[in-house]
């Protein structure tokens, strides 16, 4: 049987725990700086979203039962927690693929995780240049790596 392989081009591989795990992100995939906007987006409205069911839940009256650890918005509050990380980790996935965020975080759920992502992405590394720079996820960057590809020797125009 004959194969067909195609090299794999534009990678770029992050290495995200102390087990060897990475992270692989396909540069020249158009849709990757849209992925990354999605899911800043996203986390920002789930975490809104659950500022506004927290100020909810404290406006309830709160009970607890007489075999209760925890009141009933005690629960509430750590349900719409345990939710919105959930929502969160799957919106982060969209953008580092799939399983990214267990890779990054393992079990553990902390209020200022993706914060710390996104800043850990944009701090500059020993050469200088953050992540997201070395990963040209701005429009800019794009055109110019398709015209860079299609750029006629000639004339330097694209074809």
């Amino acid at each position: 049987m004959e194969q067909l392989r195609i090299q794999r081009k534009d990678i770029y591989e992050i290495q995200v725990n102390d087990n060897g795990d990475t992270i692989v992100f396909q540069l020249g995939d158009l849709e990757l700086p849209f992925k990354l906007d999605k899911a800043f987006n996203d986390v920002n409205k789930i975490q809104n979203d659950l500022k506004s069911r927290l100020i909810i839940i404290d406006k309830q009256k709160d009970g607890k039962g007489k075999n209760d650890l925890m009141s009933r918005n005690q629960r509430d509050k750590l349900n719409a927690w345990k939710n919105a990380y959930s929502k969160m980790r799957a919106a982060m996935d969209g953008f580092l693929g799939e399983g990214g965020c267990q890779k990054i975080f393992g079990e553990s759920n902390y209020l200022e995780m993706f914060d710390d992502l996104f800043d850990e992405l944009d701090r500059p590394q020993a050469d200088g240049k953050s992540h997201l720079e070395k990963m040209k996820l701005s429009d800019e960057a794009i055109v110019k790596r398709i015209e860079d590809k299609y750029k006629s020797a000639k004339n330097k125009q694209v074809i």
